[in-house]
């Protein structure tokens, strides 16, 4: 049992630090001049490609599922992945991208309210601990202290809001399906009808099929297998082995992974609070795990 929780710690991390490369090859990939829609859309639908084939020809017996349970399946992929995508990009178009990256990160806030309501977890003091110490942290990591450079409205908000509790959805929800379907069937189809969604929608707005490159699609195999194939595939597998409550504060990981790779890669300066920003959020992992 003890193995199994430290696997799962260590899947729901790796699934944090996969997810921090998502801004940083996003952000990559609009500089060439794509839409927030067409980078989700084909950073999923390219991610669903890469695990058909193995489904297929290895994993073909999981494929197999029942009405009630596609379902489930089909609404995890609409809101966990789909809309929580798209709710993401927009409030970073509508408000500041720090700001949007805070209110994402109450997420943790979020699932443990909901677990302890829908699977009957319990909210101790050291995971209330570990929540606020993620929006601390997150706060000063994204440099939200920065009031001049902060934009703010309503509807910014909401949206920001929404990635939140979509994300929370998803982790709920996951949770609950792995009592009877496995990791691998999970990932699967949520990516599969979250691409299916993201394509629809491009096609409604006339984005779906702009010129593409070969440096698009370097960054998007890129964004496809770690961001999105590597760390669902994590999140899924981990999630089987802890509660949905450690896996919210595991996984924001991602703030510390996105901060590191900003730096290396997109040669972003980084000031004194927001390491201690990053270290506030690593000492709330710490502080979760070593209360198992």
């Amino acid at each position: 049992m003890l193995l199994r929780k430290r696997l799962g710690f260590i899947f729901v991390f790796m699934a944090g630090v996969c997810w921090g490369s998502a801004g940083v090859l996003s952000k990559l990939l609009m500089n060439l001049g794509f839409t927030p829609e067409v980078v989700a859309m084909y950073r999923v639908l390219l991610g669903f490609t890469l695990l058909l084939p193995i489904f297929l020809v290895f994993k073909f017996n999981l494929l197999k599922v029942e009405k009630r349970q596609l379902i489930f399946l089909a609404l995890g992929g609409a809101i966990g992945v789909a809309l929580g995508i798209i709710a993401y990009f927009y409030a970073v178009k509508l408000i500041s991208a720090s700001i949007a990256v805070i209110l994402l990160y109450t997420y943790p806030v979020f699932v443990l309210i909901f677990s302890r309501k829908f699977l009957g977890e319990k909210v101790t003091r050291l995971k209330v601990l570990a929540a606020v110490l993620v929006l601390i942290g997150c706060f000063l990591t994204v440099k939200g202290y920065n009031l001049p450079s902060v934009k703010l409205n309503f509807a910014g908000i909401l949206i920001g809001l929404v990635s939140s509790l979509s994300f929370t959805f998803y982790t709920i929800l996951s949770r609950f399906m792995l009592s009877n379907i496995s990791e691998e069937t999970v990932t699967f189809y949520t990516l599969g009808f979250g691409g299916a969604i993201l394509l629809m929608l491009n096609i409604l707005t006339g984005n779906a099929f702009p010129i593409l490159n070969v440096k698009f699609w370097f960054l998007i195999l890129l964004l496809a297998i770690i961001p999105t194939v590597l760390a669902f595939t994590f999140f899924i597998f981990g999630l089987k082995n802890v509660e949905a409550g450690r896996a919210g504060v595991y996984t924001t990981s991602e703030i510390i992974s996105a901060l590191i790779l900003a730096y290396a890669i997109l040669g972003e300066r980084l000031e004194v609070l927001q390491l201690i920003g990053a270290l506030v959020v690593f000492f709330s992992i710490l502080i979760i795990y070593s209360s198992r």
